[in-house]
């Protein structure tokens, strides 16, 4: 089943967005590149409260990321796309109490960056044949895609700070091609919560300090891919958790009636569902290597994913 979100009668425009949907994408739209203000304000909010944590990188190219127009001069407009990722209903508790590690449901298969990138890929190349000018960006470029998605209609934001659409849930990757082609807004769906709040109770270290505000800095996800070395004194216990966490999604209602996702590409790869977290601790380089190849769990290097195995030995069952 397919649920577009799109709000373009150009001709080229929808020509771009049939591109885009025959790629496989269930959530298509578009929007201005424009920021809305109100989030660029939240946004330096976060900033100034050094809740980003050890996420240095987030400090660099603010301006660019609320304002698309100062990396790109010539940015007008995006289109939007969201892809299913969640493969299986399994819960991190019950695995973690069985003894088995947990890596969060996004890197079970292969590394989303290089697939949004190839399925995008095409329509690029459309617009840039038809004159426009075009990137295409997944997570790697200084670009606010949960806001855009937002915009372009694909979903509400969650106060577990992600994107929500109301039967496909939140495992949901996003990606964009930027273009100089003027595109309308789509229309954001108001918010779905309401008074429920699963993903503040239920984030195991508290990182989620009020709805839609995240706390880096105690997140799970942060320390087990990101922070590179030694953990620092004070980090929380790992409650199990290999490379990321899925808490706030996996108690979300709405995941717990959306679909699963039928992409082959996203599938669990052997070793990266409930991994023994003793077999990843006595993995040597060179194994490593073989068994990330094209896999975002690479993102923790062999290092980080080492230290996280042996903490997680360490703080026992």
């Amino acid at each position: 089943m397919r649920y577009n979100c799109l709000m373009s009668g150009d001709p080229t425009a929808e020509e771009i967005l049939g591109c885009i949907r025959k790629a496989g994408f269930p959530l298509v739209g578009t929007c201005s590149a424009a920021v809305d203000p109100l989030h660029v304000r939240a946004l330096d909010r976060w900033l100034g409260g050094g809740l980003h944590g050890p996420l240095a990188y987030m400090t660099r190219h603010t301006s660019e990321r609320t304002d698309p127009r100062l990396m790109e001069p010539w940015a007008r407009g995006l289109f939007v796309v969201a892809l299913l990722y969640n493969t299986r209903r399994d819960l991190s508790a019950h695995i973690i109490t069985s003894g088995k590690a947990w890596v969060s449901r996004y890197a079970w298969g292969r590394d989303y960056h290089k697939v949004l990138r190839a399925r995008l890929k095409p329509a690029a190349q459309m617009l840039v044949a038809g004159g426009f000018k075009a990137r295409v960006c997944v997570d790697t470029a200084p670009v606010l895609e949960r806001h855009f998605a937002w915009k372009a209609g694909l979903g509400f934001i969650g106060k577990n700070g992600l994107l929500i659409h109301p039967e496909l849930g939140s495992y949901l990757f996003l990606g964009a091609i930027l273009t100089d082609m003027e595109l309308e807004d789509g229309k954001p769906l108001p918010d779905g919560c309401s008074d429920c709040a699963l993903c503040l109770k239920g984030c195991p270290p508290k990182a989620l300090v009020a709805p839609r505000v995240l706390d880096a800095g105690k997140c799970l996800s942060t320390w087990t891919i990101e922070h590179r070395g030694p953990f620092p004194e004070g980090v929380a216990p790992l409650h199990g958790h290999l490379f990321g966490c899925d808490r706030c999604q996996e108690v979300c209602p709405y995941n717990r009636r959306a679909p699963l996702s039928t992409e082959a590409e996203f599938q669990p790869r052997e070793g990266w569902f409930a991994p023994d977290p003793a077999a990843i601790a006595a993995m040597t380089e060179e194994r490593w290597d073989i068994v990330t190849r094209g896999s975002a769990v690479r993102r923790a290097r062999y290092d980080g994913l080492l230290r996280n195995a042996r903490r997680l030995l360490e703080e026992g069952p």
